[in-house]
């Protein structure tokens, strides 16, 4: 019964939605979605697995890397994780806390010791912010196939095997092809040709996904969709998850779940850039229109039939009845005229992407914002599995500090006392002890980290700080939750609170 019990906690946990910043859903009056990784949940075991090896394939056939690549190389779709940073000019992958500090790091797969570790990025004259161009950092699930290949090249090029080839490539080199051949997998369609033909394979199905939307528009919230992706995969996706329809029987009855679709929004720029142009998709051709700035133009020499001449009454504002209008590129200037709100704190967007779908509609302009995390689940199954060994860790490492301070008193006394050898007894136990604890609390967090994961160990923690990727979700997020459909559990009028903050004095 406890077992089942935990079990059933856990799911109940993993299905919240967690509050850093206090929000009033009575005062949102649009909820707009991402849609890739957001709204459609990729499987890491297929597309992943596919985005790797059309990579690979791109660095061999537009970038002459080795042949044998494609045979010796074989991706882990579990081995990355967020929240990490890639050093492309060492070659490292990096793990670090809220300040920066790096706690694990590898080169290639082969970890740093301490030592090297420390020399590297936390003793220097001048610590690093991470942010430059020789860092990329580990914000989307999308990521994870790219930073492998890297680390498995950056092994291939110490290995010093097909030596002539690697001896002239760098590592920063070796990660910037990468990213090119990322790209030209994207414009090439490789990877969405291949998920249009059968998105099951790729792509899970929720069916709880239709309830919330039409929850959320009932509830008299204007619905939207914002997402990098243009209108062709959008709709290919979309179909998919709403209509369970594929290939030619692609509708537009799903545009009825949504006010507005902007598609090819090119985020993070679509927060910043007010001078960015906007086109209107039409949906039936996919080609794109000429706007006044958002509102419809009528071309010279033609005559407007009854649709146009509502859309031209219509402006920007989205009616709320009918199919959505879908457009292209624009900058929130647009979508804020075309659901009449002028206030960002009005609007709640819900994105995977911490830097490019939250950090940048927070700090710009204001919106407020959802990230969800799939990675959550998995980490509060294992905090739930595991619930009293932060207790036992937390009380291990009190004693830690104890021990440490009897050490640094009885050296102090043994330097400063009339007879030098008076306190050496005590010193020496006190270091024993003390060493015994310092030895016990790592194992016991090493231990702990590496049931979550093998490698990287706990996403919102980095030993016993929060990680980089905690304290950005954090800072920028105000709800965070493992699934979209999570919200479907709360009333459209919920408030949700943020727990109280603690500064150290006041848990002392």
């Amino acid at each position: 019964w406890s077992t089942t019990n935990e079990a059933e906690r856990a799911e109940r946990a993993a299905t919240k939605v967690f509050c850093n910043r206090s929000l009033n859903m009575k005062r949102i009056n649009a909820i707009g979605f991402d849609m890739d990784y957001t709204l459609a949940m990729y499987k890491p075991e297929t597309f992943e697995m596919m985005s790797y090896s059309e990579t690979k394939k791109k660095l061999v056939e537009s970038y002459n890397y080795p042949r044998a690549l494609l045979e010796s190389f074989e991706f882990d779709p579990d081995y990355m994780v967020r929240g990490l940073v890639v050093d492309k000019k060492r070659g490292n992958v990096l793990k670090m806390d809220r300040h920066n500090y790096v706690k694990v790091a590898y080169h290639g797969f082969t970890a740093l010791d301490t030592d090297e570790r420390l020399a590297t990025y936390c003793e220097t004259s001048k610590r690093q912010s991470f942010d430059g161009p020789e860092f990329s950092a580990l914000d989307t699930l999308f990521s994870m196939g790219e930073a492998y290949l890297f680390s498995q090249l950056v092994e291939a090029k110490d290995s010093g095997k097909h030596g002539e080839f690697f001896e002239r490539k760098t590592f920063m080199q070796m990660y910037d092809e990468i990213r090119a051949a990322v790209d030209l997998c994207h414009r090439d369609g490789s990877l969405k040709h291949a998920v249009a033909e059968n998105p099951s394979k790729y792509i899970t199905k929720d069916a709880d996904l239709v309830p919330l939307l039409k929850a959320l528009r009932a509830s008299g919230k204007q619905v939207f969709l914002l997402t990098n992706s243009l209108w062709d995969y959008t709709n290919v996706v979309m179909n998919y998850l709403i209509d369970d329809n594929v290939g030619d029987q692609k509708k537009l009855e799903w545009l009825n779940l949504f006010d507005v679709v902007v598609t090819g929004s090119a985020k993070p720029g679509f927060f910043a850039n007010d001078s960015a142009t906007i086109f209107e998709v039409d949906t039936a051709t996919g080609l794109l229109h000429n706007t006044d700035n958002g509102a419809p133009l009528t071309p010279i020499g033609s005559v407007s039939d009854s649709t146009h001449k509502r859309a031209l009454a219509s402006g920007l504002r989205a009616t709320g009845k009918g199919p959505a209008r879908v457009y292209q590129g624009g900058s929130y200037t647009h979508l804020h005229a075309m659901l009449g709100i002028e206030i960002g704190s009005r609007l709640l967007y819900v994105g995977d992407h911490i830097y490019g779908d939250i950090l940048r509609a927070k700090k710009e302009i204001d919106w407020r914002t959802m990230l969800v995390v799939p990675e959550l689940a998995h980490e509060i199954d294992c905090l739930e599995r595991m619930k009293e060994k932060p207790h036992a860790l937390r009380r291990l490492r009190t004693l830690r500090d104890s021990l440490d301070d009897q050490v640094a008193r009885h050296a102090w006394l043994a330097a400063n006392a009339a007879d030098p050898k008076a306190n050496e007894e005590e010193l020496e136990r006190a270091r024993q002890l003390s060493a015994t604890a310092r030895t016990a609390h790592r194992e016991g967090m090493r231990e702990y980290h590496k049931s979550f994961h093998y490698v990287w160990g706990q996403l919102m923690k980095a030993g016993s700080q929060n990680s980089r990727f905690a304290f950005q979700v954090e800072r920028y997020a105000c709800l965070y939750t493992s699934h979209v459909r999570n919200l479907w559990g709360y009333s459209p009028e919920k408030v949700f609170r943020a727990p109280a903050d603690f500064s150290p004095h006041d848990l002392d």
